[in-house]
């Protein structure tokens, strides 16, 4: 039996039964969980001032004021029609306002024995929902929870990090921190290599990874060892991978940092990464990572040395996404122009079925520059076979 909703009870964004219904400054009642993603899609595309769903006028504040009226009318509805099963809504926990989130961190602000604990309803507070980020996406707030990464309690320092990384600061505030603070990127270096706890350190590689986002140069250049063995040991773990993996593609334009990743062991971990994922997003960036690693020598050397490097390469083509077909592409390449007198390798390409998923390549096309780079790597396996019995290259149609 189908069940009518009242008009009045649905979301104007989503269509669907509010739950929490909250009204913005422009007078429309919302889900809370549907206009809180909508604030937050303004926020991921940098926009200052988001507008009103329905009106699109600006809004000229960002809290959320809980309609109670209309949640009682909707929870009595739920009741009624329970027997048709329709499931209760809850009422919902008390909420924090901006108020309470500044009160809490110019507690903290003051030195005292109730830092720590200012610092823990902070993290509660901020992990709870997205509006509860916005409120600590402040200057005075950002600068005094990087200020507390320096301090010497350790206890201290997990729970400032864990904040930092949860807030998703927009890239102006990212840009102040830094230039306020330019040793900000080592003092999170020396936590990740330091720190015991695995959540602190997935949470202080998150928050790495956000900077050197929006960082120049001069603190990419030189990067120290240290960091690449715990990005290494955090891809091993599966801790923080995708910001492991986005810190890496950050590192490796530079020659350095290309051979100290290779060096501790980035592209066996790469290769075992996409073995056992099939998450598209985490594939394109191991993919992305190990195309990078694989423009010098010791990366090639070392995805030949793995058993399975060039098979996984050929295996993940035209399985994930245009992307990653244009990074294994260039993979498998860089790897034949780079070996043309070593015969093992062209034959390793035809033993692992590289050269059906290239010709699949050419048959269901592609931009201009991977068909080009694909009719490069097949003339090449085929020269390499040319007078051998070992193997007979059936070149598509559309190859010539």
């Amino acid at each position: 039996m189908a069940v009518e909703v009242p008009s009045d009870f649905l979301c104007p964004i989503s269509l669907q039964i509010m739950r929490d219904p909250v009204t913005i400054s422009t007078g429309i009642t919302y889900d809370r969980e549907s206009i809180e993603k909508w604030l937050s899609s303004y926020k991921n595309r940098h926009v200052v001032v988001p507008s009103c769903p329905v009106t699109k006028l600006p809004l000229s504040e960002l809290d959320l004021t809980p309609n109670h009226t209309l949640r009682r009318l909707i929870q009595g509805w739920c009741s009624l029609n329970a027997g048709d099963g329709v499931e209760p809504i809850p009422t919902p926990k008390g909420e924090v306002d901006r108020g309470q989130v500044v009160k809490l961190v110019k507690e903290a602000m003051r030195c005292g024995s109730s830092r720590l604990e200012c610092l823990k309803r902070l993290k509660a507070i901020v992990v709870e929902n997205e509006r509860n980020k916005f409120y600590l996406q402040e200057v005075e707030s950002m600068e005094f929870l990087t200020s507390v990464l320096n301090n010497n309690d350790e206890s201290m320092i997990e729970e400032a990090i864990e904040i930092l990384s949860n807030t998703n600061s927009p890239t102006t505030l990212l840009k102040h921190l830094l230039t306020q603070n330019p040793n900000l990127i080592q003092t999170l270096i020396s936590i990740i290599t330091i720190t015991k706890s695995s959540i602190s350190s997935a949470a202080a590689i998150a928050f790495l990874s956000s900077l050197y986002t929006i960082s120049d140069q001069t603190h990419k250049t030189f990067t120290q060892d240290t960091l690449f063995i715990h990005l290494t040991r955090a891809l091993s773990d599966q801790i923080a991978t995708n910001p492991s993996l986005q810190i890496l593609l950050h590192l490796a334009p530079h020659g350095r940092n290309r051979f100290k990743a290779v060096k501790h062991g980035a592209v066996f971990h790469l290769i075992q990464l996409l073995f056992g994922s099939s998450i598209p997003r985490e594939c394109e960036l191991a993919m992305a990572t190990l195309d990078r690693l694989c423009e010098c020598a010791e990366g090639r050397v070392e995805l030949l040395r793995h058993g399975g490097g060039v098979a996984v390469v050929a295996r993940k083509i035209l399985r994930v996404s245009n992307l990653t077909n244009e990074k294994a592409v260039r993979i498998l390449y860089n790897v034949c122009k780079n070996n043309v007198g070593n015969f093992r390798v062209f034959e390793e390409m035809v033993e692992v079925g590289a050269v059906g998923k290239l010709c699949a390549v050419i048959e269901v096309g592609g931009s201009l520059k991977i068909i080009e780079r694909v009719k490069v790597i097949l003339h090449l396996i085929q020269r390499a076979f040319d007078g051998s019995s070992k193997c007979v290259i059936v070149i598509p149609p559309r190859f010539d």
